[in-house]
């Protein structure tokens, strides 16, 4: 992906008056979604990619119509017109790449590839803009030593350092602390702790006396 004819393309998408879907900033989103290398910064493609998830989110509802009978009783029902301008406010707020860029750009490239329903699409949009975390572009990563951050929050996955497994305690359990372990050949105190040097000269010469002193008495 050539980085400059995509900066070129976004500043003419930024230029123009009525705005309109770009092949070259298209490819650069399914670029995103099989890589998720983003390769520039939020604030230079986050018009385009507002625009594209507000364009997919309107085609998605044209032509699958939001279902005319009664709505499950186990999903809080949402007018699309209030689920969009929720997820649109979301994404307007972000100051940084979000963690999910490439579950996103996946969504808007290919929505109907797990989706067919308007309100599900919707929903999935939802919990993938959920995050509280944001990413370096990848021309970046290399040169930054910090966890990511935004809204003061950690997220682990961006962490080089943070490791996860699966265990009896479900998934996500952080790596226990590897303790010292102690030796056996190590003497042991009365009080658990390794004999010191002063203690084994100390209990010597209590041998020595006590066996100097059962030679008198014989």
């Amino acid at each position: 992906m050539d980085v400059e004819r995509l900066q070129e393309a976004l500043k003419d998408f930024e230029k123009r008056g009525k705005k309109e879907v770009c092949p070259v900033l298209d490819q650069f989103l399914c670029h995103v979604a099989k890589t998720g290398e983003t390769m520039i910064q939020w604030s230079q493609f986050k018009g385009y990619f507002i625009f594209k998830l507000e364009k997919v989110m309107d085609d998605f509802r044209t032509s699958a119509p939001e279902p005319r009978g009664p709505p499950n009783p186990n999903v809080e029902y949402i007018p699309f017109d209030e689920m969009k301008e929720r997820i649109l406010k979301i994404v307007t707020g972000f100051n940084g790449i979000p963690f999910t860029i490439q579950r996103l750009c996946e969504l808007l490239t290919d929505p109907r590839r797990n989706y067919t329903g308007t309100d599900k699409f919707l929903r999935g949009v939802e919990k993938n803009v959920m995050v509280v975390s944001c990413v370096y572009p990848s021309s970046e990563k290399n040169n930054s030593n910090s966890l990511n951050r935004m809204n003061g929050v950690m997220f682990p996955g961006n962490s080089p350092s943070y490791t996860e497994r699966s265990n009896i305690n479900g998934p996500g359990t952080p790596r226990p602390l590897n303790r010292p372990k102690v030796s056996l050949s190590v003497p042991m105190t009365t009080n658990g702790l390794p004999e010191s040097a002063d203690s084994k000269e100390s209990n010597l010469q209590q041998n020595e006396d006590k066996n100097h002193s059962d030679s008198e008495s014989e």
